[in-house]
């Protein structure tokens, strides 16, 4: 999938990420079933387990998964904070604000890039972050 236009969010790439760490409602004896999303142990062991996720997306990806991530923390409401992570974690985090905040700060240590006010909202739940692509640049010939 390419990508809608190039300055596009969707908060359900939030969710998909997340979901990365291979948590689903009901499964017993998973390591997250213990872990605390609001204290500084759990983000630092979220972002580790996160960070080998992250450095395996493609540019593409990283680049909309950053994007949504800044829109996400100065735009959305804890509302639909709490709605793209339902059911990614065994407990949500009590502020989804913070948590995502906190988690950024961990995987973006160079920062999120700057909200654009003028970034589209696109929140697709069909659209998948792990198979966007850049747009296609026009090839040159020899």
């Amino acid at each position: 999938m390419l990508y809608p236009d190039p300055g596009h969010i969707n908060g359900f790439y939030l969710g998909q990420f997340l979901g990365m760490l291979g948590w689903r409602p009901g499964q017993a004896g998973h390591p997250l079933t213990y872990l605390d999303p609001d204290s500084e142990v759990g983000l630092d062991t979220l972002a580790a387990l996160l960070l080998p996720h992250l450095d395996a997306l493609g540019e593409a990806q990283e680049a909309a998964l950053a994007r949504t991530w800044a829109f996400a923390l100065h735009e959305f409401d804890d509302r639909d904070l709490g709605w793209f992570l339902l059911g990614r974690l065994p407990e949500p985090p009590r502020h989804p604000r913070a948590f995502l905040a906190g988690l950024g700060r961990r995987l973006f240590p160079g920062g999120l890039p700057a909200p654009d006010p003028h970034a589209r909202r696109l929140d697709r739940p069909q659209d998948s972050l792990f198979e966007l692509l850049p747009p296609h640049s026009p090839r040159r010939t020899p």
